[in-house]
């Protein structure tokens, strides 16, 4: 059977779609053997890799949100992320994010989900892609050589790379390793695909794309609004523009990816080097949802993550019919 590489796109609460699919694959027993996510889509990979396959239906967190009770909206709103508003705000971020918190509430406290967590690990590897802001570049962190043990030392330094890779601005503060600044890799990549071009281990990638949205018309909305909805306004508009700036650049990474394939085509192997480092050409398979809408949790749509999580999966099961 084919050897999978898996892409986990960020996207807000788009991300239970990706959930979905990751859930079909499992299920229909097709081996994911490489995993790259940024922003909300390492929430999503690490719900995944504690999820006790055998012996529970669905990852831990998302069962949790699927009960769809205020408590649980409030768990996903706060302890979920570790979110603690500012005492006295100072207008550059709403939220900080306390580790400690976020750690115990992403269940990885619990000495039952690090082993199922590191038993996972051992078949699957995991890279999460953030944006080095002080140096303009981007960075992949190799989770299993991170957690090559676990320990307090070892879970501290995969929080901050997990915080660095959700850390969206202004909304958090955000984060430092090493005195440099990290935010999510979606200002760079929202689809993290080089890590797979560079395993031998994979044989093909699914990735998530989640761009497919039509602009113009919720444009069209909001700039035809009345005046004494500003506030509103004001939101979504913000929401929409880091949107658009988030995902938009999705096109060209995409495009980059079909040209080295065909490049590597062309030159009549299977592999090229560059600058010392092997790339494989790999087919990819592109999963591309229409119109989903991306907030985090949505009090006027509050069955949206459910209904994205069982769209992914029926677009899974579709897709892989053809393939």
């Amino acid at each position: 059977m084919k050897k999978y590489g898996f892409v986990a796109s960020g996207g807000g609460y788009r991300s239970f779609y990706t959930a979905g699919v990751l859930v079909w694959l499992t299920k229909q027993n097709i081996p994911v053997t490489h995993i790259t996510s940024t922003s909300s889509g390492n929430n999503i990979v690490l719900d995944y890799l504690i999820w006790d396959w055998n012996n529970e239906d669905l990852p831990p967190i998302l069962t949790q949100t699927h009960r769809l009770g205020m408590g649980d909206i409030a768990q996903v709103l706060s302890n979920f992320l570790g979110l603690r508003p500012s005492i006295l705000p100072v207008g550059t971020h709403l939220f900080t994010v306390d580790k400690a918190s976020c750690r115990k509430s992403l269940l990885l406290d619990d000495p039952k989900r690090q082993a199922v967590f590191m038993e996972h690990l051992k078949s699957i590897r995991w890279d999460i892609f953030a944006t080095n802001l002080t140096k303009h570049e981007g960075r992949y962190f190799a989770i299993n050589d991170i957690l090559s043990k676990v320990n307090d030392t070892t879970l501290n330094a995969f929080m901050d790379a997990f915080l660095a890779g959700i850390t969206t601005i202004p909304y958090f503060k955000a984060l430092t390793i090493d005195d440099e600044y990290y935010i999510e890799g979606g200002y760079l990549d929202n689809t993290p695909l080089k890590s797979l071009f560079m395993d031998p281990e994979v044989e093909e990638i699914v990735a998530i794309d989640f761009t497919d949205y039509d602009y113009h018309k919720e444009l069209e909305r909001l700039y035809h609004s009345q005046i004494f909805t500003l506030p509103f306004n004001g939101i979504d508009m913000h929401i929409l523009t880091s949107d658009m700036g988030l995902t938009l650049p999705n096109q060209k990474i995409f495009s980059q990816a079909t040209l080295i394939n065909k490049l590597i085509e062309a030159t009549g192997k299977d592999s090229i080097e560059i600058d010392g480092k092997t790339y494989y050409r790999k087919p990819i398979h592109v999963l591309r949802p229409k119109n989903l809408e991306s907030m985090t949790v949505s009090l006027k749509h509050s069955s949206a993550q459910k209904e994205y999580f069982e769209l992914g999966q029926k677009e899974a099961e579709a897709f892989f019919a053809k393939v």
